[in-house]
């Protein structure tokens, strides 16, 4: 009889005397390499078992293995409530957090999908446009001329560039959004009302401090009624770029309100910002790119019949038909051929975990808890890691009763 190796003996992470929350000294043992179901009555520990126990003794004991100036910047765990924890693992938690508020995150983005995609443009598309950043929605084309530098080996060339371009797929009006802001003037103040008074009803616009100070640099009256402003005050007020002026002996920067409101509005991250910016701004399909995010000539190359805004707005299931048809022949063929089953294997990932009524333009911020959580398993699936533990809340959630088997199949296609 072959003795088992030793590495082979820790098939299992122990949990002994646990008190973290409600938890009562609970002792399990639980199979590493399987399938492991919690259930119970709301309120009966599972969460504080899994994720504040098991989960969190497993990020705290990987933070320190990092330096203690890496710790420094990490937040402070402390151990869980237990008398003794063996045989842990890596703690991946795919969890039904919100995948976040910026508006540039799409499912494409989410998954990498679009990376991928990008790359089969640049290769196959008609007619050739650029590298994969011409095809990107968050780059943009720039220009240059000047003194290129380059390194090489050891040496530095320096070459004149009379122009450089730069290519990139972002919309040049939207600047990639897809939308753009439409202002609603007469929210943003009272028209009887004077600068001073507090005619301004958008939020941190305080004329006693140096808002006042920068609107009085601009020449602006600060005791008239809004409504008795001249044409060029009201256009400063509302449109003026920004602009560099001395105030008290201080160079300040001042900027209208709609221009300022656009751009807090565009580049927040924070649900909270936005939509207290919401009351104010009313987004609209940019008419120049019609909601595809894309410059001109992005959206005009195609692979086989379709564009890449054509492709990002089919559901998934129907995405992934269209690859697996497409019929290409002789040099591209083979330059296609792994990208393609890339690109088919990741749409497969999100089809089987129920999402293939999903689009790849949808925006992330629009997702529920549920469908974040298995747009977050199928990357790990996609990512292929083995050796570790996941750790799933409920994720089945929102899921329809015909799609949990293929649910299941995917997280035993994962545990094995």
């Amino acid at each position: 009889m072959t003795t088992p190796h030793p590495a082979d003996t820790h098939d299992l992470i122990r949990v002994l005397g646990a008190r973290e929350n409600n938890l009562k000294d609970v002792s399990v043992e639980l199979p590493k390499r399987r399938l492991t179901v919690f259930t119970g009555v709301s309120g009966s520990g599972k969460s504080s078992l899994v994720f504040a126990t098991i989960a969190a003794e497993s990020k705290r004991m990987i933070n320190e293995t990092y330096s203690a100036f890496l710790q420094g910047f990490m937040p402070s765990l402390a151990r869980p409530e237990v008398d003794h924890l063996e045989g842990l693992t890596t703690a991946i938690i795919v969890d039904q957090e919100r995948m976040g508020a910026n508006p540039r995150s799409t499912v494409g983005t989410a998954t990498d999908a679009n990376a991928m995609l990008r790359i089969l443009f640049s290769r196959l598309a008609q007619p050739h446009l650029g590298p994969p950043t011409a095809y990107s929605f968050n780059v943009p084309t720039r220009k240059a001329s000047g003194v290129m530098s380059t390194d090489k080996g050891g040496r530095v060339e320096k070459t004149i560039v009379k122009q450089a371009v730069y290519l990139g797929g972002m919309c040049p009006r939207c600047e990639g959004m897809g939308q753009v802001s439409d202002i609603d003037r007469t929210a943003l103040y009272d028209d009887s009302k004077s600068l001073r008074e507090g005619a301004l009803t958008v939020p941190g616009y305080s004329m006693d401090g140096w808002y006042g100070r920068l609107f009085e640099g601009m020449g602006l009256p600060m005791d008239t009624p809004i409504a008795d402003f001249t044409a060029k005050q009201l256009d400063t007020m509302l449109f003026a770029p920004p602009t560099k002026i001395k105030v008290e002996g201080v160079n300040l920067t001042f900027e209208g309100i709609i221009p300022n409101l656009e751009r807090r509005y565009r580049g927040s991250d924070s649900q909270a910002v936005r939509e207290e910016l919401s009351k104010y701004v009313s987004n609209i399909s940019c008419p120049t790119c019609n909601g595809t995010r894309l410059r001109t000539e992005a959206r005009h190359v195609r692979v086989g019949e379709k564009t890449l805004h054509d492709i990002s707005r089919l559901p998934l299931g129907e995405a992934r038909n269209y690859f697996n048809c497409l019929t290409l022949a002789g040099p591209k063929a083979q330059v296609a051929d792994k990208i393609l089953k890339e690109i088919t294997a990741r749409l497969s990932f999100l089809i089987n975990v129920g999402l293939d009524y999903l689009c790849l333009e949808r925006s992330a911020d629009t997702l529920s808890g549920g469908e974040a959580q298995r747009i977050r398993l199928a990357s790990q699936i996609g990512s292929g890691l083995t050796g570790v533990m996941y750790v799933l809340d409920e994720p089945s959630i929102g899921l329809h009763q015909r799609d949990n088997d293929r649910l299941l199949q995917t997280l035993k296609n994962l545990r094995d």
